[in-house]
């Protein structure tokens, strides 16, 4: 009766288990899905996924899971990983390890060694001269700065002048340029030197205001004068410019730039004021002789580039802001022609300036024959001038005591020129030239 009882159990666990899929577990840890067919007291014969039949000892079973078809199509075995597959997969994994790291090392060599032949190519030690000759528009007179005065003059005095004229600001010019260069390496040292002239018409309508007397007086007489004449300007700038490349590259080169700067401005302007004999019989008739002369100094920073291609071409250019100050002058010599003999009067302005803006030069060059190449070169340098202080000054700097003339001296260059005045000096051309590089 004791040996019927657990065959009754053992009987009832595994009846009708080939209706659904069974995990058998073993008691040596292994684990095997698939149907029961048949039991006896002894064993239990199952069916595998892949249709083998497999006969299992009830000894050797622990337990038996009914649950779900087991989703795999093929019964299989939990991998067991020994110590000497577990070694074997480090010892594969170290391998490849090392082989990465070789491979890197072998890549950073290679860049390594192109770089040193890039540094190797980029080396340069050679001085270059270069001139060239063009044309262009520049701009340096203060005209409106002189009529700024006169306006004032007028609204303070009893009598004055005011001139309008129709010559516009800028002027064309033919312009020339010498240039040494000096390289070393990651070093580069520059002097330039430009010089610009040219001449221009004067035109333009000037208003006589006859006053009657003292400052209080109202203007008796009043007359518009046709302005005619000509004028001439002169432009000179002067730069020395160090640069140092951070990255010597054999195509690209990227400097750094710094440098010390220099402009000088000369106009001479003779103006013929023609007009008729006013009616209480003043003659409005004379002729001026005017000199502008302004100086500017300061420094220069910014970036520079040169870019090598096809062999024979090269494409380099500057980039650059200025920042400069200086004094100006304005001398005006003026012949009356209402008396004999002439009436003479001269008269000045001082000022100072502050001035700020950029640079841009573009150069393209051709190789012709050895270190012999042509190029053409496009400049631009635009500075807006702001002004500082300035006061007037009567025959050669001679004071004078007239209130309205006072007045002038106080409100004219403080209060009238920053809000009428928009000054500016520029300079704009495009030249051709040569250049000859002497290597070391």
């Amino acid at each position: 009766m004791k040996i019927m009882i657990p065959l009754c159990f053992v009987t009832l666990l595994f009846a009708n288990l080939s209706l659904r899929s069974e995990t058998i577990l073993l008691k040596s840890g292994e684990k095997w899905e698939g149907s029961v067919l048949a039991q006896d007291k002894d064993s239990v014969t199952v069916k595998l996924a892949d249709g083998n039949t497999k006969v299992f000892s009830k000894s050797v079973i622990q337990k038996v899971s009914f649950g779900k078809k087991s989703e795999s199509s093929t019964l299989k075995k939990e991998p067991q990983i020994s110590e000497k597959e577990k070694k074997i997969k480090e010892e594969k994994e170290l391998a490849e390890k090392q082989k990465q790291e070789a491979e890197d090392l072998k890549a950073k060599e290679g860049k390594q060694k192109i770089r040193e032949e890039q540094l190797s190519n980029a080396k340069r030690h050679y001085l270059e001269g270069s001139f060239g000759l063009g044309s262009g528009e520049s701009q340096s007179e203060l005209r409106p700065f002189f009529q700024t005065i006169q306006l004032a003059g007028l609204i303070f005095g009893s009598g004055g002048q005011v001139e309008l004229q129709s010559t516009p600001y800028k002027t064309k010019n033919q312009s020339g340029t010498a240039r040494l260069f000096y390289a070393w390496d990651r070093f580069t040292f520059e002097i330039r030197g430009t010089e610009a002239k040219g001449n221009f018409d004067t035109g333009g309508l000037q208003t006589l205001s006859y006053g009657g007397g003292g400052g209080s007086s109202t203007s008796t007489d009043r007359t518009t004068n046709v302005l005619l004449g000509n004028g001439e300007t002169k432009f000179q700038k002067f730069s020395s410019r160090v640069g140092f490349t951070p990255y010597p590259h054999p195509v690209l080169d990227l400097q750094i730039l710094a440098g010390v700067e220099r402009i000088w401005t000369k106009t001479t302007q003779e103006v013929d004021s023609v007009g008729g004999i006013t009616a209480t019989g003043m003659n409005p008739n004379r002729v001026s002789y005017r000199e502008t002369d302004n100086s500017l100094k300061g420094y220069s920073i910014g970036i520079g580039y040169e870019w090598k291609f096809l062999d024979r071409f090269t494409l380099q250019g500057q980039i650059l802001h200025l920042d400069m100050k200086g004094p100006s002058s304005f001398r005006s010599n003026e012949f009356r022609l209402d008396a004999t003999p002439f009436k003479f009067n001269q008269f000045g302005l001082d000022y100072q300036w502050k001035a700020t803006g950029t640079e841009v030069n573009v150069k393209f060059s051709s190789k012709i024959k050895g270190d012999l190449s042509l190029f053409v070169e496009a400049s631009n340098m635009t500075l807006n001038n702001k002004l500082q202080s300035g006061y007037i000054t009567e025959n050669d700097g001679g004071g004078n005591s007239d209130p309205s003339q006072i007045l002038t001296k106080i409100y004219a260059p403080q209060i009238l020129i920053p809000m009428l005045l928009d000054s500016k000096t520029v300079l704009t051309y495009v030249q051709v030239g040569a250049n000859y590089r002497f290597s070391f």
